[in-house]
């Protein structure tokens, strides 16, 4: 018949291969409602199972990454989304963890789970969300996700994660992403898992995001060239030849994402052999990141990041795309603040177990609202605002 591992043999295996530094499974945490364990799953395994069969996983596809969904014109069907980013980082991180001996399971569910709470629209849907509820924060919305708003169990809300696995989504950190104040192990650096997936988020939005500037046509490999980029330069030279743009733009992409993993593991080995560190009991205590870039390649992110910021990012197709989901976020707020009774009784239920907690019933609002794609939040502007479309 073969081999037939069970779960026990499953993590006796996996930590015979692990370095003593990685979360092992058989070391799990465990979850926030007791279960029995799977018969033939890690518990870390099991997280990324629940996470890509839920909900808020599969709306990501019609959430915004730069491009809002529908505005990407010819190139729409290409072009990224939250989904794609998010099954990018995942890759990269699995691909680094396993380079590291860390594990793999605990890295994907960390990396599935990271972005579930952004907003429609993207940082700028987001941006507009906090103006109104300055307590809102995706980090802690993706918590609110996977530990509360998914409903697929009779016995529990959300998806019954493992500690661990909470743990990581709350501290993934990146420019972008900062709570401030943590709930699990509050005092403590996050493990090399949750720091792999948020250097590999990096690795992911800064390659791919070159790449969809120039399929999109907003920059070109000129204005990259013209802006002196030494990592562009080192990715661009040996391509220049290439007369194929498909082949070219993605095997850009791929030499962005090699150079900036090779720098990750090379820089997270040095960190970890002048550390010293050897249990995952150091890692936790030990002050600041040790998975990470080189000082010399963060110089070279920073300036190709400053580049995309003023030069694609704010390119005026993309401000007016942004403006608008600003314009819907902020609309259906505050239309549903003014007139609770149009939401939808499980959203109104919430919002009036609230009582007079004014702070509680904007949280709620916030939820609803970050819970919905770029697609159903214009939908749902044009049923409240615009003649001729049903409610």
């Amino acid at each position: 018949m073969g081999y037939l591992l069970d779960t026990k043999e499953l993590m006796e295996r996996e930590s015979a291969t692990l370095a003593p530094y990685a979360v092992h499974s058989i070391n799990c945490s465990g979850r926030e409602h007791d279960e029995p364990e799977a018969s033939a799953r890690t518990p870390f395994q099991r997280d990324w199972h629940r996470i890509t069969h839920s909900q808020g996983f599969r709306k990501l596809e019609f959430k915004t990454q730069v491009f809002v969904y529908g505005e990407g014109g010819e190139h729409e069907d290409v072009i990224r989304n939250r989904l794609t980013h998010t099954l990018e980082v995942s890759q990269i991180a699995t691909s680094i963890a396993r380079s590291l001996a860390l594990n793999e399971d605990l890295t994907s569910a960390i990396a599935l789970a990271h972005d579930l709470g952004h907003t429609p629209f993207g940082h700028s849907g987001e941006a507009e969300l906090k103006r109104l509820v300055p307590s809102f924060n995706h980090n802690v919305h993706s918590l609110q996700i996977v530990r509360k708003l998914e409903r697929r169990y009779p016995e529990f809300a959300g998806l019954n994660l493992t500690l661990d696995t909470l743990e990581g989504i709350e501290k993934h950190e990146t420019e972008y992403d900062k709570v401030g104040s943590y709930e699990f192990r509050p005092n403590l650096m996050p493990p090399l898992e949750a720091q792999v997936v948020s250097a590999s988020d990096i690795t992911a939005f800064r390659a791919h995001d070159v790449e969809d500037a120039l399929i999109s046509g907003i920059l070109t490999t000129h204005d990259f060239s013209k802006a002196k980029l030494k990592l562009w330069d080192e990715a661009f030279k040996p391509l220049r030849d290439l007369t194929n743009r498909r082949v070219l733009l993605a095997q850009l992409s791929r030499r962005l994402i090699d150079l900036m993993v090779a720098d990750i593991r090379e820089e997270t080995g040095r960190r970890l052999t002048e550390a010293g560190v050897e249990s995952l009991e150091q890692v936790r205590e030990f002050e600041g990141n040790l998975v990470g870039f080189s000082s010399k390649l963060e110089k070279h992110l920073s300036a190709l990041g400053e580049f995309l910021m003023q030069s694609f990012y704010k390119d005026w197709r993309i401000v007016r795309m942004t403006n608008k989901g600003k314009m819907i976020v902020r609309r259906l707020f505050e239309e549903y603040l003014r007139h609770p009774e149009i939401l939808p009784p499980e959203v109104a239920e919430s919002y009036n177990n609230q009582g007079p907690d004014e702070e509680g019933r904007k949280r709620v609002l916030a939820d609803y609202v970050a819970g919905m794609t770029d697609r159903y939040a214009t939908a749902e502007y044009l049923r409240l605002f615009e003649v001729g479309h049903p409610v």
